[in-house]
C-alpha cells in the first residue's frame, strides 16, 4: 500500500564532516500530534534507517539517522504551538569543537527551565532554532551547553 508522502530539504552531516543535501519524506499527518509529521519526529522514531532523496543524484538511499551530528535545515518545520513555548537561550559545543547557539522550545514547567532538565526529558534529536537555517541536534554528538 503506497502511503502519499510529501518532502522537506534538509542537509545532515556526520562527525567527520561530510555532509550530504536530501529530501526526507513526511506524512500529511501523525499519531504523535495534530498536523503534519516533521523531520524531528522522523528522526526521533523507532526506525533505525530511514530513506533519504540525494537531492543531487535523485537517488533514494537508506541511512543510519543515529551517525547525524546534526541536520540543517532552510525552512523552520516546528508546530505553532512549539514556536509559542517558553524559550531557552543556549550555546552548545559539538564534539567536532564547532559552536552553535539559539534557542531550544519546551513546554517544561518554570521551575523545570535548567539545561539539565530539558536535556534529560527530551528525545535523542532536539531542535534548536537559530536566526538563520535552523539545525536538529543529536544529543550524543554535543559536548558541553550552557545558557546564553
Amino acid at each position: 500500500m503506497k502511503v502519499d508522502k510529501f518532502k522537506r530539504q534538509g542537509t545532515p552531516r556526520v562527525s567527520t564532516g561530510g555532509r550530504l543535501d536530501v529530501n526526507f519524506f513526511l506524512s500529511y499527518s501523525t499519531d504523535e500530534h495534530s498536523g503534519r509529521e516533521l523531520i524531528i519526529d522522523i528522526l526521533n522514531s523507532e526506525r533505525s534507517f530511514i530513506p533519504l532523496e540525494d537531492i543531487l543524484k535523485g537517488e533514494i538511499l537508506m541511512i543510519g539517522k543515529n551517525r547525524f551530528m546534526d541536520v540543517e535545515l532552510t525552512d523552520r518545520d516546528l508546530l505553532p504551538e512549539t514556536q509559542e513555548a517558553r524559550e531557552i537561550g543556549v550555546q552548545i559545543e559539538l564534539i567536532n569543537g564547532d559552536l552553535v547557539e539559539g534557542t531550544f522550545h519546551t513546554d517544561l514547567p518554570s521551575d523545570k527551565l535548567r539545561l539539565s532538565d530539558y536535556f534529560n526529558h527530551t528525545p535523542q534529536f532536539i531542535y534548536l532554532c537559530r536566526d538563520q537555517d535552523d539545525v536538529i541536534l543529536n544529543k550524543d554528538y554535543i559536548l558541553s551547553l550552557k545558557h546564553k
